[in-house]
Order: structure tokens, then C-alpha cells, then sequence
């Protein structure tokens, strides 16, 4: 379960129409880009019959904005990056600096070679800039600068540059295990495509011979 549905059940649990005294509160692990996280959620009606809710991550009390970007699946993200900077600094595991570094495409030395059976490629580091929501809603949508690789055989370049998935932009090639599959994929089309071919040929010299 993640936040989001984490603070849904506790709406669920605990609604606004809920009598004086109500109170819920559950903990689940959360994932991130960065690491697991034990997160709470409480939801209470006090005795003015107001709805309160509470939130800790790693049994430390936080701002609803402070847990959505600590929990935030954009590794990228240039706020979750600060706010995460930030509480590693305050829990003694990091220095303080919440600057957002700015990211540039790796020297060409970095490239990476990939084969694919007798077929060699270059997967060469670059930045992509991506339009993007927040997934928690925590902030407006950002354009970040994201990782990712160029694909190239003999100077001629195969694949790369963005595509969107579920309505969002991302690097068509994000990691070098993407750029290896992105190969094997074509690699089989070819095959498939090779295999078709001489099934139709094989099929027009039996009808041909069948004529004769």
C-alpha cells in the first residue's frame, strides 16, 4: 500500500462526519527510489468535533508535503531530491545541501557497448526533458531533466529520446538493461520478419510448382 492509499483509507476510516473520540491509525513499509521507509498514518475527530490527521515517517512526526516527497516514486524530481537531501542532514546520515545538482550527460567515454548475437551497439548517456506530474500531487508538474541513453550501431543512431507511458513522458531507453532489451526486441522482429519471408517464398514455389 502506498501513501496516497494509505491517506485515502484513513479518510475512509475516519470521515469528517465521524463522531467526537474516532480514531484510526495504521503503519505499512513504502518503497522508494532511494530506499524503504516505515510510514504512519492517524486519523482522529477531537472533542470540537474537527477532523485531525498525523503522519510519521520512521517514527519521526512530518507535514503531509514532507512525507509526499520523501515518499515520491520521481527519483528525479528536483523537490523530493531536496527534501530528501534535507532529512538525511537532520537525522545525522548526510551533510545538509539541498541543492538540486544539475545533472549533465556523461562523458563519451561512459558509453556502453551492447551485443546482441554477431551485432554490436553504443549506448551513449543523455539528458531527456520530461514533462512531468508529481505522482503524489504534491507539487504543479515540473519539466525535470532525465537520465537515460541513445542507442546507436556504425554512427547511425536505432532508438532513444522519449516516449509516454501512461500519459507521461520518460526515456524510451532509461538504464543500460532497457537498452539491451530495446536490442533483443528488434533482433527478434528481424528474425520474425526473416521467417515470414521465406515461409511466403516457400509457399509461392509450392503453388507455382503445384500450376506446372
Amino acid at each position: 500500500m502506498n501513501v496516497l492509499q494509505l491517506i485515502d483509507e484513513a479518510g475512509h476510516q475516519v470521515p469528517a462526519s465521524a463522531p467526537p473520540g474516532t480514531r484510526w491509525k495504521t503503519t505499512s513499509e513504502v518503497t522508494t527510489p532511494h530506499g524503504r521507509h516505515t510510514i504512519a498514518v492517524a486519523a482522529r475527530i477531537d472533542t470540537d468535533g474537527h477532523r485531525q490527521e498525523q503522519f510519521w515517517c520512521d517514527d519521526v512526526r512530518v507535514e503531509r508535503h514532507v512525507l509526499l516527497r520523501l515518499t515520491c516514486s520521481e527519483a528525479e524530481c528536483p523537490q523530493a531530491i531536496a527534501v530528501r537531501a534535507q532529512w538525511l542532514a537532520d537525522h545525522g546520515r548526510g551533510p545538509a545541501d539541498t541543492r538540486v545538482q544539475r545533472q549533465c550527460p556523461r562523458p563519451l567515454m561512459t558509453e556502453v557497448a551492447v551485443a546482441v548475437g554477431r551485432h554490436h551497439f553504443v549506448a551513449r548517456p543523455a539528458r531527456f526533458p520530461c514533462f512531468t506530474p508529481c505522482p503524489h500531487g504534491a507539487h504543479p508538474p515540473l519539466r525535470i531533466d532525465k537520465s537515460g541513453f541513445d542507442l546507436f550501431e556504425d554512427g547511425a543512431c536505432l532508438g532513444g529520446g522519449v516516449t509516454k507511458r501512461e500519459g507521461v513522458l520518460q526515456p524510451r531507453i532509461p538504464t543500460v538493461r532497457a537498452a539491451e532489451a530495446f536490442v533483443l526486441a528488434r533482433h527478434l522482429e528481424t528474425l520474425v520478419t526473416l521467417a515470414k519471408a521465406a515461409d511466403s517464398s516457400r509457399l509461392k514455389r509450392g503453388s507455382t510448382g503445384a500450376t506446372g
